[in-house]
């Protein structure tokens, strides 16, 4: 993705934090992005549109975190405390401090948005189900995989991020994630 791209989803997820996605226009984007309607347009054909290039690019800069920060762990529960800063707390940061950005989470609703977070759930469970690898005789001999286990994660992280009342509300509930991980890789 060229710099000129990415400029301009930053600004569109800056416009959909501030006015949440179903406020949120394409003036609004073009404008945060300084450019013109018609450009806009060019390169993308609705909103929804936009909004999958957004959590795409989001998905792509936090799993290139992941895999650099799971390089310098020795142990799972390590690896685990990683996802818990890069994504689930940030995200959570996100949602919270930003009155309008849980609405975010209904553009995940539109057709775009769905086949993004298909996309970017696929990529995540590839990635934790390699984490997983070293794990896989535990994890069979429990009769589980390291990707059915990865999408249990993924899918708890979804959940944690739509439930959770308060920061320390997260971190319980990631608490009693990362132990059933860790039993049932042990």
């Amino acid at each position: 993705m060229n710099n000129e791209n990415t400029s301009l989803l930053d600004a569109a997820l800056g416009v959909f934090l501030r006015y949440g996605f179903k406020r949120t226009t394409m003036g609004d984007i073009a404008k945060a992005a300084h450019i013109s309607r018609p450009t806009l347009y060019a390169r993308y054909a609705n909103k929804d549109d936009i909004f999958a290039a957004v959590f795409t690019l989001h998905v792509d800069r936090t799993l290139t975190a992941l895999k650099a920060a799971w390089v310098d762990c020795e142990t799972l529960s390590q690896k685990l405390d990683c996802l818990w800063a890069i994504s689930i707390l940030p995200s959570f940061e996100m949602i919270t401090q930003h009155p309008d950005a849980s609405d975010i989470i209904e553009g995940s609703d539109t057709p775009a948005g769905q086949q993004a977070m298909i996309s970017a759930a696929r990529q995540v469970v590839a990635a934790f189900s390699g984490v997983l690898a070293p794990y896989e005789a535990a994890l069979n001999a429990r009769g589980q995989t390291g990707d059915q286990v990865a999408f249990f994660v993924e899918q708890s992280k979804f959940m944690m991020l739509r439930t959770a009342k308060s920061p320390d509300d997260l971190k319980q509930q990631f608490s009693t994630l990362k132990a059933a991980v860790l039993a049932l890789t042990s």
